[in-house]
Order: C-alpha cells, then sequence, then structure tokens
C-alpha cells in the first residue's frame, strides 16, 4: 500500500478522535451540549422553572424573581461534581476517567415592588474536564489504526505495539445573564435580557508506539503521535420569562433562550506531522481554523404547588432545542433531535429556619446515534435523585445544602466500546439579602 493509502486509511480513524473537538457533554443534566446544573437549589431540587424563593431563578424562571421581597440579593454557590466515566474497548482493559469538576455560580437581583433587575454568571454548557492517563477508545483506535497501515505499507513491521496513551479534554461555557423583570399585576410578571456566552475547549490526546528494533527501518519513523489544540469561541443570545399565578396556591413558569452562536476558532500548540499533513489538519483542527458548534436554545415549563402550608411540589419540563442549532460536524450535523428532562420536586418548611427538599430527574437524550456519542464522556439518558435543606440563621441569610446521584443506561457502540457513567455531586450556596 502507498503512502497516499495510508493518509487517507488514518484520517478515516483519526475522526473518531476527533469527536473531542465537539466538546465534553452535560456533567448531569441536560441534552447534548447544554447544561441546567447551574445552582446549588438546583442540586437539591432538580426543579426550578417555577421556584420563587431565591436569586437563583434568574437562571431558571427570571420572571419569578418579583415574588421576591424587595431588596438587593446577593448568591453564591459551589457545585463538586465526581465524575467517573468509562469505556471498554474489546482487545483492551477499560479506560477510566475520575477527574472531579468545581463548578461555580453567581446571582445578584435588585428588586423593588414593580421592578427588577439582575445579573448571573453561571456554566450554561460543557462537561468540564476528562482525564484518562492510560488513554481511552479513540486513543487506542488511533495508534492500533497507525500501527496496521505503516506494517502493511511495505516496510516490513514497523511497530510492534503500543507503549502509551493518555488523553485530556475539557469543555466549558461561561454564560453572563444581564436583564429585568416587571410585574403586570398580581398575576402576571415577564422578563427579558441577554446572555453572553464565552466558550473554551481545550484537548490533548498523546499514544507512543513501540518501534520493531529487528527492522532498520522503522528508525525511519517517529514514535509519538500527540495534538494539543484549544478552541474558543463568543456569542449572544437572549431570554424571555412569564410568571403567572392564577390562583393563591398556584405559581405557573415559562422561560425561553435563544439559540447562541457560536463559532469556534482553533489554536494549535503541539501536533504530529503524518506524512505531508498532520493530526490537527487531518481532524480539521488546522491553526486558525473554524467550526460553527452552537449552544441550543431551551424552553423550560413549571408548575408549582402548595399543598399545606408546609409542602409544595413542583413539576417542571424542559425542552432542548437542538434541532434549532447549526453543527457544522460529521457526529452531530442532521442528527440531533430536541433532547429533554423531566422532574418532580417535594419541599417541606419544618419551620421559618429549616426547609428540607428532595427531587427527581429523567433526562432523555433524542435523535443521536449511539455511535456518535463521545467515548470519553458519552451523552446517555439518565435519572437522578437529590435532596438538601436550606438553613436560614438569620432572616436575611440562606444556606442551602444539596446532594444527587445520577444512575445512566450504559450503551454499546457497533465497535463492541461500551460506555458507562457515575456521577454524584455536593453543593453548597449562600444567599444573602443586604436590605
Amino acid at each position: 500500500m502507498g503512502g497516499g493509502g495510508i493518509m487517507r486509511k488514518i484520517c478515516v480513524l483519526l475522526c473518531v478522535l476527533g469527536l473531542l473537538s465537539l466538546g465534553a457533554s452535560p456533567l448531569f443534566a441536560g441534552g447534548i451540549i447544554n447544561k441546567q446544573n447551574q445552582s446549588a437549589d438546583y442540586v437539591r431540587t432538580l426543579n426550578r422553572n417555577a421556584a420563587t424563593d431565591a436569586a437563583d431563578i434568574v437562571a431558571y424562571n427570571p420572571a419569578g424573581v418579583m415574588k421576591l421581597e424587595n431588596g438587593f440579593y446577593t448568591k453564591l454557590d459551589v457545585m463538586y461534581f465526581n465524575k467517573e466515566y468509562s469505556n471498554t474497548v474489546p482487545g483492551f482493559d477499560e479506560f477510566e476517567s475520575d477527574e472531579p469538576s468545581i463548578i461555580p455560580g453567581f446571582f445578584a437581583v435588585y428588586k423593588q415592588d414593580r421592578w427588577a433587575g439582575f445579573f448571573a454568571v453561571t456554566i450554561p454548557g460543557g462537561g468540564g474536564a476528562v482525564e484518562y492517563p492510560n488513554g481511552d477508545a479513540s486513543t487506542a483506535s488511533l495508534a492500533s489504526s497507525i500501527i496496521t497501515q505503516y506494517n502493511r505499507a511495505g516496510y516490513g513491521i514497523i511497530y510492534t505495539g503500543i507503549n502509551s496513551m493518555k488523553l485530556e479534554a475539557d469543555s466549558m461555557d461561561v454564560g453572563y445573564n444581564m436583564g429585568g423583570a416587571f410585574k403586570i399585576n398580581e398575576m402576571f410578571s415577564v422578563a427579558g435580557g441577554l446572555r453572553y456566552i464565552d466558550a473554551k475547549q481545550s484537548f490533548k490526546g498523546e499514544a507512543v508506539l513501540d518501534r520493531n528494533p529487528a527492522n532498520p527501518a522503522s528508525r525511519l519513523f517517529g514514535t509519538t503521535y500527540d495534538v494539543d489544540v484549544e478552541r474558543t469561541a463568543t456569542g449572544w443570545g437572549y431570554f424571555l420569562g412569564l410568571n403567572v399565578t392564577p390562583i393563591d396556591k398556584l405559581n405557573l413558569g415559562l422561560f425561553y433562550i435563544s439559540n447562541t452562536e457560536l463559532d469556534f476558532e482553533s489554536e494549535v500548540s503541539e501536533d504530529t506531522a503524518i506524512g505531508t499533513t498532520t493530526i490537527a489538519r487531518l481532524l480539521g483542527w488546522e491553526d486558525g481554523s473554524k467550526q460553527r458548534e452552537d449552544l441550543p436554545g431551551e424552553l423550560g415549563l413549571g408548575a408549582s404547588y402548595i399543598i399545606t402550608p408546609q409542602l409544595r411540589v413542583e413539576v417542571d419540563y424542559t425542552l432542548f432545542l437542538e434541532n434549532s442549532a447549526t453543527f457544522e460536524s460529521d457526529r452531530l450535523e442532521g442528527k440531533t433531535g430536541n433532547s429533554w428532562e423531566t422532574g418532580i420536586a417535594f419541599e417541606y418548611t419544618i419551620n421559618p429556619r429549616w426547609k428540607t427538599s428532595v427531587g427527581y430527574l429523567r433526562t432523555d437524550i433524542v435523535g443521536l446515534p449511539t455511535d456518535n456519542k463521545l467515548p470519553e464522556a458519552p451523552e446517555l439518558d439518565a435519572d437522578t435523585i437529590s435532596a438538601g435543606v436550606v438553613f436560614s440563621p438569620l432572616e436575611r441569610l440562606k444556606l442551602t445544602l444539596g446532594a444527587l446521584k445520577v444512575w445512566y443506561d450504559s450503551e454499546e457502540m457497533s465497535s463492541g466500546v461500551k460506555l458507562e457513567k457515575d456521577v454524584w455531586a455536593v453543593a453548597l450556596g449562600v444567599q444573602y439579602r443586604f436590605f
């Protein structure tokens, strides 16, 4: 086989590795890219689309801020996610990543009788970091393919095996929300604003091969194949909200956020030549190249009902508008549906200082074939449960503690690669009303 044949074969198999260029999937809740776990109160309830009790609702039910007491609120949340991802490849051991993620959230609200202004910094997309110290399905495929193709190129046995592999990737979309709300009357309030997204994806992969010492020609070939790429993009979107209270005990929330156009530009710091080209070029990540990968819009609905003075129930539904987004990649283009999630939460007020909650969430990834899911951080259907407390030691101070556990549906690719995830999280939030 000639050099051109080698390049064509390796190019095809590098596309498997290239799936990582599209960023990691959400930490646990959301669609293919979107992420809902943006606050500690979300972690403790999993349902916030009709909530009206804390400043974090600017990310879920912004029109609901008109139900808060007058004053200036700030809220700082920190969420710790323990992520254990694995993919099992036929002929190899199980590859694992257990890199945790720490996700912050900040919210500020200034509310008066008829109007309010707010600002928030959240992470509405991306999946944090993954680290596979021994490689994974993608690096194993890449390394095995290079060995096979060069050993069939007519130079004898060039490589005898894989010496080592490693892979690191990170994906984070930082969102800056700014907007306002207006109270029309006791039943209706509305909200609107803008969201600025600053997105960053990074990927570093390496495969080291063993040369055949018995073949002098092997010294003409390298042993290390690596690539280090960072991709960045920014974009604007808008959001609208409606809160309706038809009767005293019932509250309804409606939230829409638009698609955010993101054109990712690549910056390559490490690359390996393969013949007359390079790994980054074959992947479409050539330095300075651009690729469109939007953050899809969302439509959120929620209904909250006060069963007794102490007990509140909330039911939510969120639709991720992936079909309206543009994805310039073979992995996602034309292969997404509109993923969704639905859940229920119960909140019990013990006394003015203590409140407890439990929640359930079902996440369904629609349309994306198993073979198009990321081995490194697969987008899997899931069931999640949560619990938490809110403690108010002072009238103006609220402390939130929440925890959750996710159970994912494992899937198997046509190549035999088994995709699995295990995630749990704890979160702490502090809210203070200054006046």
